[in-house]
């Protein structure tokens, strides 16, 4: 004797599958990618996603080394996205979910928060024949050039010391570095010239 459940044809197993695909795919996801001023990707941020509107609760997570991130399971309507990371300003979006996985993904660019003093005006030093070349901006940022190519950061002031966090570099290999600060010395307090690799560069 055959049992009732045996019977199931063909057809009724792929509207089976179908259906269960479908479910599957109508949990709310969310992508999206941090990254620093230059476009480096950022890892280790944390990012919240708190609902707004939204049913559901809030949910955490941190990007990888690529600087993305996702949510899974996250129900249909508007949530707040939170970016946070030490030395960065924190961001927040607010962006709309739904069932069909096709939102647009998240794009955080975070500034950098400069850690120690700044001048109060631009205040550029160069070496005699041009190079290397530093100039630093009040809002923390910085740029060089050197014989090799040129490149861009921020800054910090501690002490007679400027701490140099190299974001950006076009050189021979075009290269950045975010664990290695460049630390470059000033001859007084009246920041009259600075040295860097042995190089002495007087105040313009």
């Amino acid at each position: 004797m055959e049992r009732p459940f045996s019977r199931i044809g063909t057809g009724s197993l792929v509207l089976l599958f179908v259906c269960v695909s479908a479910f599957a795919g109508a949990q709310g996801r969310k992508l999206g990618e941090v990254t620093d001023e230059w476009g480096n990707g950022l890892v280790g941020v944390t990012v919240v996603a708190d609902p707004e509107g939204a049913g559901g609760a809030r949910q955490t997570t941190t990007t990888d080394n690529n600087g993305e991130f996702i949510f899974l399971n996250l129900s249909s309507g508007d949530w707040a996205f939170t970016a946070t990371l030490d030395g960065y300003q924190g961001l927040q979006q607010v962006a709309n979910v739904t069932q069909t996985g096709r939102s647009r993904p998240l794009s955080f660019e975070m500034p950098v928060l400069a850690s120690g003093g700044r001048f109060r005006e631009r205040t550029e030093f160069e070496a005699e024949g041009g190079t290397p070349k530093f100039r630093f901006e009040e809002d923390g940022k910085f740029e060089f050039e050197d014989e090799d190519g040129d490149g861009e950061g921020t800054y910090g002031i501690v002490g007679l010391s400027a701490v140099l966090i190299v974001r950006d570099y076009d050189g021979p290999d075009d290269k950045f570095t975010l664990q290695m600060p460049v630390v470059v010395e000033f001859a007084n307090d009246q920041f009259t010239s600075l040295t860097h690799a042995g190089v002495e560069l007087p105040k313009r």
